[in-house]
């Protein structure tokens, strides 16, 4: 884990510019996500998976703020709230791999048509499991941190307030495989100085494979669409 830590560490600050960050000054962003997955799976404690298998589809909702700056080489900053709900597989109460992602990144390229973010990110699990010891079952509090590499583009229509986008944070290792990605199409409807504001729709797609993570083993994928307000001061 420490090795591929720094690994993708190095990789993504690399590729950082001599400018980390095309803002003449401070710029913050948020905003909110609503997605419709759909999710399929397992999980359990320890090596013993729970063989049952959770199939169903629920709303999950996302909320970010991001700082970008015009200071050379120091990183900008966005932190984004993720639930994950899931069904028990023994069907008494329900479970959740909610996550927080804390990400580093620098914007490589950008401008009035095209931007490119690269960095790294690391997406801590706060969750809660369902888990069998015998004839009882018993709810487990978890939580851990999967560094993985951060990508995120931009693609603006000319003449338009329509924009393409895409975001990637992905990991493999050993026996674990992480990836939370999305693309969208954007509109803004607010463009000024003062406030930038749109609303976009897409699809989502995350796999959760964990091993040994507090004790925690998953094997689940989510997937569908959502929409999304974001504003930019």
């Amino acid at each position: 884990m420490k090795k591929l830590s720094v690994a993708i560490l190095s990789a993504a600050f690399a590729a950082a510019p001599t400018v980390a960050s095309a803002d003449t000054v401070l710029g913050l962003y948020i905003g909110a996500q609503g997605w419709q997955a759909d999710y399929d799976g397992r999980y359990g404690i320890g090596s013993d998976i729970s063989p049952y298998y959770i199939d169903n589809d629920d709303t999950m909702t996302s909320f970010y703020a991001a700082l970008e700056h015009p200071v050379p080489l120091v990183p900008n900053l966005k932190i984004q709230q993720n639930s994950l709900e899931v069904d028990s597989p023994h069907g008494m109460s329900a479970g959740n791999f909610d996550n927080t992602d804390y990400t580093l990144y620098y914007e490589i390229f950008d401008n009035d048509i095209i931007a490119i973010d690269v960095g790294i990110n690391g997406k801590k699990f706060d969750g809660e499991a369902e888990v069998i010891y015998g004839d009882i079952i018993e709810s487990v509090s978890f939580s851990g941190v999967v560094p993985t590499a951060y990508a995120a583009a931009r693609v603006g229509l000319p003449f338009t307030n329509w924009t393409v986008t895409s975001e990637a944070k992905a990991v493999s290792f050993d026996d674990s495989s992480l990836h939370d990605v999305q693309a969208a199409l954007e509109y803004r409807f607010v463009d000024n100085l003062a406030i930038d504001m749109s609303v976009s729709a897409g699809y989502r797609s995350m796999r959760v494979e964990l091993d040994d993570v507090d004790g925690i083993y998953s094997d689940l994928n989510f997937d569908g669409p959502f929409v999304a307000l974001d504003i930019h001061f």
